[in-house]
């Protein structure tokens, strides 16, 4: 897309890369722009220092309707909804909606791998990438990684580099209107999430199919079969499809009945849901040609990401495990499964109005202690680990809720024994008491390096 003198206003600085390289990548390629976010200029600094020496205009603190009638095109962030009123005016108004995602796709040489899901996309996508860095395969990691500008891979990106990209819902909604999907799909799962963003669970998952509906039929996509929609939106893939599934042992081709065996189990990732990122990521690397002795070595050595099932110390016998990314009731009841040790856990926060499903009884069955973290998720939890209490005839584990992070650190803490897990899985987001949850996770961590 040419974006020489065109008026571009980017919606959504932001703090974790994709404002800022939309910015950036719109400057440089000549065009006159703007940058408008809620945030306030002190917490935005970071994001705008990075941006010194580019002609930008920043309006910070604040939308301006002058601002969407003043532009040509409208870059949003991912986290803008599409029902924003700003947005809608800037359309009625002649503008051009596009996300930072889309412009990359149009602008790439490379071939694209990507991956998106419920959960798990961020391992598979950073395990796949380190296999195929093992490889010497020319690669680089983008799309929704916390810090990385995508756009600005675009220099280092020939026709021989293997883009990996992990993939928001927001973010394929981008490239639906150009009907573009990567050359390479991966799917890990649909579980409910964002249905405060969407209208219920297929508008959800729609989104989500993006990543593989307009393929053509030389296309490559990799499916969780154990998973209900991903085995569902296995069966309508345009081109050369291929499940994953843990309750088969192995990946097979759709229409085959023939098992290739999950041969790489040797990892020091904790969970079931861990063997089912490794499966899709391997068996993604197979069909890449990638030699097995290059996959095993890398998932062997591979330790994961941060703020997921992290391992952050053991202090005094107890384990301190950073699960921030937890944002869902599945995402907490998975980090609970994950250990067989008692669990001292920290969670709670505020709502995205998901069912809560089995992660109340998870709690009651499987912690010893549980610290609550104040929001309107943890009103909405509260109410159901009392039945749960009641259901399973056992003692409240509820040690208390609290405003104030350190505060509750400092309980959860006291309340360990050695041989314990203190677990930081909160399954709902952060915002109120954070930034976001990297935010929270990093102050996790500050805390029990501190110790």
């Amino acid at each position: 897309m040419d974006l020489r003198g065109k008026r571009v206003l980017v919606m959504g600085l932001g703090l974790q890369g994709s404002g800022m390289a939309a910015a950036r990548y719109a400057a440089q390629q000549g065009a006159l722009v703007r940058v408008t976010d809620m945030k306030s200029p002190e917490v935005l600094a970071p994001s705008v220092q990075s941006l010194t020496g580019l002609s930008i205009e920043f309006i910070l603190g604040q939308h301006r309707e002058e601002d969407f009638l003043w532009a040509d095109v409208v870059i949003r962030n991912p986290g803008v909804p599409r029902s924003s009123p700003y947005l809608l005016l800037a359309q009625q108004h002649g503008a051009r909606i596009e996300m930072e995602i889309a412009l990359f796709f149009m602008a790439c040489p490379g071939r694209i791998i990507g991956i998106t899901g419920t959960r798990g996309k961020t391992t598979t996508a950073s395990l796949l990438y380190a296999i195929l860095r093992t490889s010497n395969t020319p690669t680089l990691l983008g799309g929704n990684v916390a810090g990385v500008e995508t756009l600005s891979l675009l220099p280092q990106i020939t026709s021989e580099t293997l883009v990996v990209l992990e993939l928001s819902s927001w973010q394929l909604e981008g490239l639906a209107p150009h009907n573009i999907s990567p050359e390479v799909a991966v799917m890990t799962n649909i579980y409910p999430d964002h249905l405060n963003t969407y209208n219920g669970m297929e508008d959800y998952a729609e989104a989500k199919a993006n990543i593989f509906r307009h393929q053509s039929a030389h296309g490559l996509a990799i499916f969780n079969y154990d998973n209900a929609w991903t085995r569902r939106f296995g069966e309508e893939a345009p081109g050369q499809t291929w499940f994953t599934s843990l309750a088969r042992g192995g990946s097979f081709a759709r229409g085959s009945t023939e098992i290739d065996p999950f041969i790489f189990k040797d990892t020091p990732l904790a969970g079931k849901h861990n063997l089912e990122n490794i499966l899709l990521a391997t068996t993604t690397a197979r069909l890449l040609r990638i030699a097995d002795t290059h996959i095993a070595k890398t998932v062997s050595q591979f330790q994961g990401i941060p703020h997921r099932l992290e391992n952050v110390r053991e202090f005094n016998g107890v384990r301190f495990v950073n699960d921030s990314a937890s944002t869902t009731p599945v995402a907490g009841r998975v980090g609970l499964e994950a250990f067989s040790a008692p669990i001292v856990l920290v969670a709670g926060g505020n709502t995205k109005h998901l069912p809560l499903e089995q992660w109340p009884a998870t709690i009651i069955e499987r912690c010893r202690a549980v610290v609550l973290l104040s929001g309107s998720g943890t009103d909405e939890l509260l109410p159901s680990l009392h039945a749960e209490v009641q259901r399973q005839h056992v003692p409240d584990p509820v040690r208390g809720v609290f405003s104030d992070f350190t505060q509750a650190l400092d309980k959860a803490v006291a309340l360990t024994r050695p041989g314990d897990v203190l677990l930081l899985s909160p399954g709902f987001t952060s915002f109120g008491m954070f930034l976001n949850e990297f935010d929270r996770g990093d102050q996790f961590v500050k805390y029990v390096r501190s110790l």
